[in-house]
């Protein structure tokens, strides 16, 4: 359940190495797929990077109070503006790149009010995942209300490089996934 513990604690990011080169190769242009979740687990199975609000993993066993810090955290959002700084992340992103939300059903091109209200109904009733597609570079933005961090899969180079100076800019860190 804790998105920066690690081991069997970790969020629903991972990493299946040597893939980013087969789906840009057989799926070009992957919104042919969306009128099912194909594209979503597709890009599931490439590498993935984060932003946490943690600088890196938390290791088992370190003593450390990691899974209280935690579940106050999930039950607080507001606490240390963590709602604000996710909201920043995905509406700056928003800025340079297209993007369809799959909330339900396909939502083209949101609007700043559709997404924030999204990620309100998911942090207010505890529950719930957003995938975020990055239609022009074949790249996926999940978040959940479950994990303090936001999972990136499949970020060429220079997205890397945006969304490590978006991360900062939100007070987060960006790093690839354990």
């Amino acid at each position: 359940a804790g998105g920066s513990a690690g081991g069997p604690f970790s969020c629903r990011c991972f990493s299946a190495r040597g893939k980013r080169g087969i789906l840009r190769a057989e799926n070009r242009n992957l919104l042919k797929e969306r009128d099912s979740v194909n594209i979503i687990d597709k890009l599931l199975e490439t590498p993935c990077y984060i932003m946490d609000f943690l600088p890196k993993q938390v290791p088992m066993n370190c003593g450390g109070q990691f899974f209280e810090v935690e579940t106050y955290l999930l039950n607080h959002y507001d606490c240390c503006g963590l709602r604000d700084r996710f909201v920043g992340v995905i509406l700056k992103a928003m800025c340079y790149y297209p993007v369809s939300v799959h909330w339900g059903k396909w939502i083209e091109q949101p609007t700043p009010e559709q997404v924030t209200k999204i990620i309100d109904t998911i942090l207010e009733n505890h529950s719930g995942d957003v995938n975020i597609l990055f239609t022009s570079k074949d790249v996926l933005l999940q978040f959940g209300w479950d994990c303090l961090n936001i999972s990136i899969y499949n970020p060429d180079e220079e997205m890397c490089m945006l969304f490590e100076k978006i991360a900062a800019s939100e007070g987060l860190f960006w790093r690839k996934s354990e």
